[in-house]
């Protein structure tokens, strides 16, 4: 369980310093666009791989930290045991959705990544979807990123729900 928790917090972390990356990048690309006249043909698609990237890979830790939306008129006045009961009864939606999930984008990344787009480097034809763009980023690297996210998701819930359970069987907290 901890190797779960520090790994989501690893990702958290890294995925902080990629949003201060995404700040510069898209700084940059507003200053190159409404200051000089001269947008770039990367710096919107790099935001945008970068913003995804994010989106998907900090939802373990916001798991962790519980940030996922609630209904608080129910959940908040609740004790802790009830609380853990509640988060039991309400599981089987969680896995459904997350099983669902990184099973459509791990289909989403795999037709992604045996797409023949004709993209070459060095004279030599590189398998996988690129972007449309004069730039033409491949695409796969950054969907792979939503089944691996979805993963994260799946063992931090693992881990909670063993929690849940802890609570709800013996009205305190796993350590």
């Amino acid at each position: 369980m901890m190797a779960v928790e520090k790994t989501n917090f690893f990702v958290g972390k890294l995925m902080a310093y990629v949003s201060l990356i995404c700040v510069v990048v898209i700084s940059f690309e507003v200053t190159m666009r409404y200051v000089f006249g001269m947008p770039t043909n990367w710096g919107h698609e790099l935001m945008y791989s970068l913003f995804a990237m994010y989106y998907v890979m900090v939802v373990g830790v916001a798991h962790f930290w519980r940030a996922h939306v609630r209904v608080d008129v129910l959940y908040a006045t609740r004790t802790p045991r009830t609380k853990a009961i509640m988060d039991l009864i309400t599981c089987g939606f969680f896995y459904c959705f997350v099983l669902v999930y990184i099973w459509t984008s791990w289909n989403f990344y795999w037709s992604s990544q045996t797409m023949n787009a004709g993209n070459h480097f060095l004279g030599i034809e590189i398998p996988g979807e690129a972007s449309f763009t004069d730039w033409a980023p491949p695409l796969y690297p950054v969907k792979f990123l939503m089944p691996f996210g979805g993963v994260l998701l799946l063992l931090q819930g693992i881990v909670w729900t063993i929690r849940d359970a802890h609570m709800a069987f013996t009205g305190r907290e796993f350590k």
